[in-house]
């Protein structure tokens, strides 16, 4: 690993050199993986609701992470082996505090930590039940876009630090869009990506294949490559898919952590020097240019870098329009679910009303109850059955905000090429909507006070029929009132992820020129030392893969 180790230290004093502060993540995660002697870190990634939780807490043999239908916010959750059962949690302070592991969703669940606002970096977990696997760590990633984009900046600094990864992909819709784009992403950090078809309770043998067969092809048609894939299900009578995994993957990972830790950082480095040689190539073209035509890119990046504060007046300026067409578009999309549940809601009134209490009183206290429970049940069902049409003006905003900066790095591009002659290899754009928690289904009414109090001075058997219509009506009106807040708590948390996505875009662009500024300061001067620089990362990735 010495070798290995001044490979690094050579990569990270030419990014001092260069001033290439784009580069520190990935150096850092060289770093991490160098210090961990071998060990591996397995990531689990996903989509929310993938299983990727449960996944992890049936491999531990015990209920370590919060599951359910909340999901997590933008915290690393780690597990690993320790003698002892224990849990600390790390604070972007610096702080670690020791917390019961019955305490852990109090600092990664959405509900009781709400984006995020106890300031956590990650939870560490130690278990005895994890020996066998030691020393590798395994790590549970929130729901595929809030995992690293919720607190986009601390997820993006830790995504370098994959060390191999688990894609949990769903039965019911493997291998999507939103995979591949994962999968893409990863393919830069890690040479090893397994992917974990979890819930396959639900299917059959011959669906199985079908699915094995798809989700092979797709990685032939996308990547030239198959990547492993598992069957999963926590499952009681699905003992031999945990089984298959362990020997097949799990295992054989932990007895080769060394072999398996120095191909990852391979990869890594490898990954690094590409990074590297392509800003020298730039660096060098600058410097082989004449002053005139490098100053006059470097004076049209400068104008690119004042014209920034316009780019962001667009991006919020859509972000808003965006936002706000999410909340009339959404409750627009939900009448018919409107419609359906006050028609449900009147039936089962009818149906229930005749076993309620013949007092008027105590009537009005049960329709209360009942109504309660109505909407908390359906809502929730809402909520869930109609997250892809909520979250859809988020993925709207994702497209377009890539295609706009992708956009905005051709015309750099085109720039770079028309003063220095030299093409630029193309950068994959890729913005993570964070996909938000679903909002708790908070449930709120109003009856009037004085009628209560007045009701217990009418016979009900004078006011049956008019109070059968008054109470169906109102039952009517709350579903529509419930509804609509049910979708504003939607919009509010789109809208949240909407800003984080400009916010990415605006760092990506600002970044890209930043970059590209700094090599096109070389001039004459400095041609020697970048292209001994050029040959010594050469050597280096020769050195690298002869290992």
């Amino acid at each position: 690993m010495v070798q290995v180790d001044g490979i690094l230290d050579r990569l990270s004093r030419l990014a001092n050199e260069l001033k290439l502060a784009n580069l520190q993540p990935q150096l850092a995660a060289c770093r991490h993986q160098l210090q961990a002697d071998g060990g591996v870190e397995v990531a689990v990634f996903g989509r929310f609701k993938a299983g990727k939780s449960s996944f992890l807490n049936h491999l531990a043999g015990q209920e370590v992470l919060p599951v359910g239908v909340v999901p997590l916010t933008a915290v690393i959750t780690r597990l690993r082996f320790g003698p002892v059962e224990r849990a600390n949690v790390r604070f972007q302070n610096g702080t670690v505090h020791p917390i019961p592991l019955a305490d852990i969703a109090l600092y990664v669940a959405e509900r009781e930590n709400p984006d995020n606002q106890k300031q956590v970096t990650r939870v560490e977990v130690e278990l005895p039940a994890l020996k066998e696997l030691a020393p590798m760590a395994f790590v549970d990633t929130p729901g595929l876009g809030s995992a690293l984009v919720h607190n986009t900046e601390t997820a993006l600094q830790w995504l370098p630090n994959v060390g191999a990864a688990l894609v949990a992909l769903s039965a019911d819709a493997p291998l999507s869009e939103r995979d591949e784009a994962l999968i893409e992403e990863l393919r830069r950090h890690t040479p090893r990506i397994v992917l974990l078809l979890t819930k396959t309770d639900l299917l059959t043998e011959t669906q199985r294949a079908e699915v094995l067969e798809f989700v092979q092809g797709e990685s032939r048609r996308r990547w030239q490559a198959e990547f492993p894939l598992f069957f999963y299900s926590i499952r009681p009578g699905h003992a031999a898919l945990r089984h298959d995994l362990m020997q097949k993957l799990l295992l054989p990972l932990a007895r080769q952590h060394v072999e398996a830790g120095r191909e990852i950082l391979r990869h890594k480095l490898l990954s690094l020097s590409s990074q590297t040689l392509d800003y020298l190539r730039v660096g060098l073209a600058a410097a082989d240019q004449a002053d005139t035509a490098r100053q006059a890119l470097l004076a049209r990046l400068h104008t690119e870098h004042r014209e920034m504060d316009l780019l962001r007046e667009e991006f919020s300026g859509l972000a808003r329009q965006w936002s706000a067409a999410a909340l009339e578009a959404s409750l627009t999309r939900l009448q018919p679910a409107q419609a359906d549940l006050q028609a449900r809601a009147t039936a089962e009134l009818r149906r229930r009303c005749s076993n309620w209490p013949m007092r008027l009183p105590a009537l009005l206290e049960a329709w209360r109850a009942w109504l309660q429970a109505f909407l908390l049940r359906e809502l929730t069902e809402v909520s869930r059955a109609q997250r892809p049409m909520f979250c859809e003006p988020l993925h709207l905003a994702e497209r377009h905000l890539a295609r706009m900066l992708q956009a905005f790095q051709d015309r750099l591009n085109a720039q770079v090429q028309a003063a220095l002659g030299l093409t630029l290899t193309p950068q994959a754009v890729k913005l993570e909507a964070p996909e938000p928690a679903a909002p708790p289904v908070d449930v709120g009414y109003a009856f009037d006070e004085a009628f209560s109090l007045v009701a217990r001075c009418i016979p009900l058997t004078l006011v049956r029929r008019p109070l059968a219509r008054a109470l169906t009506r109102k039952a009517h009106w709350e579903v529509e009132k419930n509804l609509s807040r049910l979708a504003a708590a939607w919009q509010q948390r789109v809208s949240a992820g909407i800003s984080e996505l400009v916010a990415q875009a605006l760092q990506r662009a600002a970044g890209e020129l930043t970059s590209l500024e700094q090599m096109l300061a070389q001039t004459q001067s400095s041609e020697p030392d970048l292209r001994r620089m050029m040959v010594m990362v050469t050597n280096m990735r020769e050195e690298l893969r002869a290992n």
